[in-house]
């Protein structure tokens, strides 16, 4: 994150400088709005404006007012849009109130060719900053604007006293050192003093194990944004990077990017900005390297008078009202929990399609592609007879292999009784099972088969579906309801449902400490975003989210789960994750497939981690904003969008999620 700062900060320093004379002659303050295009289609785009209380005094009911060069403005949110070039937005009765130094951000999409227009209002001073796509999230590159006007104009020093005066009283830093009050523990040593440079008595040295972690507790008096300063120093030559956990994960889970410094002694600091909820905070820094953390110097903590907290104290009740997601899902409330109908579940669907996939005459056809380890190749059409046992490479649930498979031949077993399929479908279910990793995650091969292949797969709802299966043959569902499986495999499947429930909670991503969806691919035992081929990128998904969800919604609803679901069905059902009144139109993809189509919506196949922006990427791992910029080899050859989200939300409005 902190990288990723840094690169917008150069273009927007000169930008400033360009007109630093101008802003220190004709104006008292910098821009305090800006508009960011946070994703152009070639046809359309969306933006955000964002309005910054640059002064010293609470402001109520903000207005902007911006005009757009032969582009249409079709919708918007957070904000209530009149007007027609220009545009006037007025805020929101929630987000209409500005303290001093606190933004608002809404957003809205066009139709046309995105350009950068002057935002006028009260609070946007002189002149605005505006900015093309960009892979920083916008109040990253507010903040970066900040920092540089604060370099390039002398009017800035007024604002920066203001920080310090009795107006702004609730802006403060302070820092934790090794074994201080507000550091809790470590893995490793807590106080080492063998390299020069550090401050304080010394600095925290890790072991050399992935998960070694530091723990530290801060008190927040409100429910607030905070920056975390880390000061470390890295002499090896690849990244130490840390997974930092607030409150368990419960509010948020981040990645704290911890490269190289050349030396033991030659100290850097590294920043991240996180969410922290009123009253104890328990923050985690813990390896995702085996190599450990960097040694760490010290903590430091911006915002609004935190102070050290304490580390035997559980956490804040404020955080308690969505559980910890690195809780395991059998720790939910003991009470009655409700269940959802399966009409109308995408996941249902999907199984209850699968029962009669082939005609019931291909039934030795399909039997005769099964390897040995009970499990079935991909993407066979099962037009003629396999070799006899299928042979023993790695079997698969990519593309809805084998447990397609096994509910078909469940079925073909429950109409004629004949044991070899009975058999078949035992085997399928076992292959499943030995798959699981310890931590709940199923991958795409299995035997395993290395790279991108051992993760956790949610691509094409491969660990969803196959939870579902085992969830289904727990509860004797149909083709499930008869001597296919003992009570001892009942109970062992049983068991796999609890772990991949724990995993998926786990796994769900958060930005800003806010649940979002999932990655088509985790990590299996560090639950992390990861990518598979090289145009297929770490980024969260408009598609295989929905499966995931969709089983979900499967299970009784405990208290987590629940967060979980309406968290990520909020995503899908957000104006700024799709394009209203838009499709995706393959037959158009050596042009541009995403069409206007009134009364549609378009979800991405992914979408940034942390800006939540959709993008395409190429063959070479280059990130696009506009699909028409792309190669036309990976514009044509991929399905870069979707109605994903469309089945998703029309379930969750006839169970009363929305």
């Amino acid at each position: 994150m902190n990288n990723s700062t840094k690169k917008m900060i150069r273009p927007l320093k000169a930008s400033f400088a360009l007109g630093a004379l101008a802003l220190a002659i004709a104006s008292p303050s910098w821009a305090a709005c800006s508009y960011t295009v946070t994703n152009n289609w070639g046809s359309g785009f969306t933006g955000e404006i964002k309005v910054t209380n640059d002064t010293t005094s609470t402001v109520n009911n903000w207005s902007v007012s911006w005009q757009e060069s032969g582009v249409t403005v079709t919708n918007a949110w957070n904000a209530t849009l009149s007007g027609s070039n220009p545009y006037t937005a007025i805020s929101l009765g929630w987000n209409g109130t500005l303290a001093p130094k606190a933004s608002a951000s809404f957003g809205f999409q066009a139709n046309g060719t995105a350009g950068a227009p002057k935002v006028n209002g009260t609070l946007c001073g002189a002149s605005t900053s505006s900015t093309g796509t960009s892979s920083v999230a916008p109040s990253s590159v507010a903040s970066s604007v900040a920092v540089s006007s604060s370099k390039s104009s002398s009017s800035v020093a007024t604002i920066s006293s203001s920080k310090s005066s009795s107006s702004v009283p609730t802006v403060s830093s302070f820092t934790i050192q090794e074994e201080q009050a507000g550091f809790c523990r470590v893995d490793g040593i807590a106080t080492e003093s063998t390299n020069t440079g550090y401050t304080g008595n010394g600095y925290t040295n890790t072991t050399n194990a992935q998960g070694a972690a530091i723990e530290w507790a801060i008190n927040a008096p409100n429910s607030s944004r905070y920056t975390l300063t880390f000061r470390y120093a890295n002499a090896g030559t690849a990244n130490r990077n840390g997974s930092l956990l607030i409150n368990g994960g419960s509010n948020g889970n981040y990645t704290v990017q911890l490269p190289s410094t050349g030396a033991w002694a030659t100290w850097q600091t590294v920043s991240v900005e996180v969410d922290l909820v009123q009253g104890n905070n328990i923050l985690k820094l813990a390896s995702l390297t085996a190599d450990g953390l960097a040694n760490i110097d010290s903590l430091k903590i911006e915002g609004a008078q935190a102070k050290a907290g304490a580390c035997s104290t559980t956490v804040s009740s404020s955080s308690s009202s969505i559980k910890s997601s690195s809780s395991s899902s059998s720790s939910s409330s003991t009470a009655a929990v409700k269940t959802l109908t399966l009409d109308g579940n995408p996941a249902a669907n999907w199984f209850n399609k699968s029962r009669t996939k082939w005609n019931a005459s291909r039934a030795d056809i399909v039997l005769s592609y099964q390897q040995s380890n009970g499990g079935w190749p991909k993407n066979l059409d099962y037009n003629s007879v396999g070799s006899g046992n299928g042979g023993s490479d790695s079997g698969t649930i990519d593309n809805g292999a084998t447990i397609t498979e096994m509910v078909y031949l469940a079925e073909v077993y429950k109409n004629g009784g004949n044991t070899k399929y009975r058999d078949a479908v035992r085997r399928a279910a076992n292959f499943i099972v030995s798959s699981q990793y310890s931590t709940g995650a199923l991958p795409q091969f299995y035997p395993l088969k290395g790279g991108y292949a051992d993760h956790a797969t949610f691509n094409d709802n491969g660990m969803a579906y196959a939870l579902t299966v085992l969830d289904f043959a727990v509860n004797k569902r149909a083709p499930f309801d008869n001597d296919l499986f003992s009570d001892s495999d009942r109970s062992k499947f049983k068991t796999a449902v609890t772990k991949g429930v724990d995993y998926i909670l786990k796994a769900q991503w958060k930005q800003n400490g806010k649940l979002t969806v999932w990655c088509a691919q985790h990590g299996a035992t560090d639950y992390q975003p990861k990518k598979a081929r090289a145009y297929e990128l770490e980024s969260l998904s408009g598609s295989e989210s929905v499966g995931v969800l969709a089983f979900l919604m499967t299970q009784p609803q405990t208290t987590q789960i629940e967060a979980a679901v309406r968290a990520g069905v909020a995503w899908f059902n957000s104006p700024s994750t799709y394009l209203n009144n838009y499709t995706y139109d393959s037959s158009k993809a050596s042009t541009n497939p995403i069409v206007p189509k009134s009364g549609s919506k378009m979800w991405y196949r992914f979408y940034d981690l942390n800006t939540n922006r959709g993008f395409f990427s190429d063959r070479d791992g280059s990130k696009f904003y506009d699909i028409t910029q792309m190669s036309e080899e990976r514009r044509t050859g991929y399905s870069w969008g979707g109605d994903y989200g469309s089945s998703i939300i029309s379930f969750a409005q006839k169970v009363g999620y929305l």
